[in-house]
């Protein structure tokens, strides 16, 4: 992958485990002004990707840890109101959150894909639904994708 022809945008949809590498051992805060200030915007959204409303219930995203490795497994949206799923462990939140296999694991690239394809597949109907520049950006543009009080529920 040429990082270098990408925009941090589009790194998150493509490489989130490495974005969120950079800003934990501070990449950017030696790369200018304008950079860092960018990355640290598109940090605290990829945090707080609202979720869409489906028919009248609230819904949270439901996160699974693999439990033979304890990385992240799988996310699905549930009905808030819905009792907590026994047997793998899990935590719920308001909000996608691309930095939730990061939480668990400080290497998770095959998670980090999975919850790419997760969050794309229920934001946009498909797993493969191709992220492009310009979508990437728009995405990350648009005040309406993020939920910023959405914190985490159990």
């Amino acid at each position: 992958m040429d990082w270098a022809r990408k925009t941090l945008p589009q790194v998150l949809f493509t490489d989130p485990d490495w974005f969120f590498w950079a800003v934990e051992t501070r990449v950017f805060e030696d790369r200018g002004g304008l950079l860092r200030k960018e990355a640290k915007a598109l940090e605290l959204r990829a945090k707080a990707i609202r979720i869409p409303k489906k028919g009248g219930e609230v819904l949270a995203a439901e996160y699974f840890v693999h439990r033979p490795t304890m990385k992240f497994g799988n996310v699905d949206l549930v009905p808030e109101s819905r009792r907590a799923h026994s047997g793998s462990p899990t935590w719920r939140a308001k909000v996608f959150d691309l930095s939730a296999p990061r939480s668990l694991a400080p290497y998770d690239k095959f998670g980090c894909k999975a919850l790419v394809g997760l969050v794309k597949f229920h934001l946009f109907g498909s797993k493969s639904y191709r992220m492009t520049k310009e979508r990437c950006e728009q995405f990350f543009e648009d005040d309406q994708n993020f939920d910023f009080d959405g914190l985490t529920i159990d």
